[in-house]
């Protein structure tokens, strides 16, 4: 009787560009899946993949992904470069082995081996839990790094504010106005001052035919222009709650007496919650309702 095919799916994962760059790329993080599986004599039938994704939470897309196909196809190895790769928290570890074992998939690492004795179950945990606070020790120096960017007036990274472009200064970044967007910020405000909402004024700029990078404007997008103190020359950081303001970063594009003008227009606007549901000053408020 013929042997039943042996088969596999591989799973790679790299937080940060930086690590990619530091000898864990996921595309050689998959060659050598591959390699080991064919050692195995496993054939390979799906390859999943995050990337700058954290292994401190199993919310990854590739990761779900890997676990699913494992779960729903009959698949033999689930093949990964290391622990650390696999998961950065020893608890989530533990629990997402548990289902591969309960569906039948040996969890199986490329630069690790356990072996099968009755201490490997230990020594894996203890690695586990290693895994898990270079992690944490990891993202500390990050928060730590980033607060003194922002201290120093330097952008953190993200989304660039509407408004201005990312300057690379040495190896950090600075943010310096873009001419053609500040005209746009600054006819967003001064319709906002002589009343209009945010909805009206994403109308106004989309039937203008002025873009937002490419895309339409709409009420969200109006929302976090009026809110952006980086208008005032502000960098603005959060470590876990903690506000980090450095003013004079960088060239303003507001005054400050135009800005917070428009917050208290806003302010104003905006119904105030009194019992149920909000009410509000405007007129046919509550009386006009939706006839569906």
């Amino acid at each position: 009787m013929r042997e039943r095919e042996k088969t596999a799916v591989i799973y790679a994962r790299v937080s940060t560009a930086r690590q990619a760059e530091d000898g864990l790329p996921v595309e050689s993080q998959i060659d050598q899946c591959r390699a080991k599986a064919a050692a195995m004599g496993a054939r390979v039938r799906e390859v999943f993949r995050d990337d700058g994704i954290s292994g401190r939470t199993s919310n990854r897309p590739g990761f779900q992904a890997a676990l699913d196909y494992c779960e729903e196809q009959r698949t033999d190895y689930f093949v990964c470069w290391s622990s650390s790769r696999f998961a950065r928290n020893h608890i989530d570890a533990a629990l997402n082995k548990r289902l591969l074992d309960r569906i039948g998939a040996r969890l199986v690492f490329v630069s690790q081996d356990f072996g099968e004795s009755d201490e490997a179950w230990m020594i894996e945990s203890i690695v586990a839990i290693m895994d898990e606070q270079y992690s944490r020790s990891i993202a500390k120096d990050t928060r730590r790094s980033m607060a003194k960017n922002a201290t120093d007036g330097f952008w953190n990274g993200g989304n660039v504010p509407f408004g201005y472009q990312a300057v690379p200064m040495g190896k950090r970044k600075k943010l310096a106005p873009v001419a053609s967007e500040a005209l746009v910020v600054k006819t967003v405000f001064r319709w906002c001052l002589d009343g209009a909402g945010q909805k009206e004024i994403a109308l106004r700029l989309n039937d203008t035919g002025v873009g937002r990078r490419g895309r339409r404007w709409n009420k969200a997008a109006v929302a976090s222009v009026l809110r952006s103190r980086a208008l005032l020359g502000q960098i603005v950081f959060n470590d876990r709650g903690r506000e980090i303001v450095t003013p004079g970063a960088h060239e303003a594009i507001l005054t400050d007496e135009v800005f917070h003008m428009a917050q208290d227009k806003i302010s104003a606007r905006a119904p105030a919650r009194v019992g149920g549901r909000p009410r509000s000053d405007a007129a046919f408020s509550g009386i006009l309702v939706c006839g569906k």
